[in-house]
């Protein structure tokens, strides 16, 4: 039978670890726990390849756990899917996520209303400060501007 390793890593307990998933091809169960000596061992090439992915710069955008709905079991899937923000769950394949389950969908829907409603927000916070500006350059016009006398007369 030909077997599997793939390292992530998960929070346990409040701290960050190392986790191994082996997975045994035409067997639907697999096992997942904490990276064990004897997993590094025998899935040398994976756990190499594990912490050369792990020594890379995180990408930029907004972190999964952000989002809600989020689970750490869920979260840890994502990135084994090689899916590490909200944003490239929104981007996502509905087909890569139906593959790995079905609330990854909807996460996926959540996660399209959050990366809109940044956009929206940013848009809006940039027309408050064309704004801001248009109303100081009236003001300077009206405190330059001569004085109207003629109501006194």
């Amino acid at each position: 039978m030909s077997e599997k390793g793939v390292f992530f890593e998960r929070e346990l307990n409040g701290v960050m670890k190392d986790f191994c998933r082996i997975e045994i091809a035409g067997v639907r169960d697999v096992w997942e726990g904490p990276a064990r000596p004897e997993d590094l061992k025998r899935f040398a090439d994976s756990w190499a390849a594990y912490k050369n992915k792990k020594k890379k710069p995180k990408k930029k955008g907004t972190a999964l756990k952000d989002l809600p709905g989020m689970t750490e079991p869920r979260r840890c899937e994502l990135e084994l899917n090689d899916i590490e923000t909200v944003e490239d769950l929104a981007s996502a394949q509905e087909t890569t996520l139906r593959a790995i389950g079905e609330p990854y969908v909807e996460l996926a829907k959540i996660a399209t209303l959050q990366v809109e409603a940044a956009k929206n927000k940013q848009e809006l916070v940039d027309e408050v400060v064309v704004s801001a500006a248009t109303l100081k350059t009236i003001a300077n016009e009206v405190k330059h501007e001569p004085a109207d006398n003629s109501a006194s007369s």
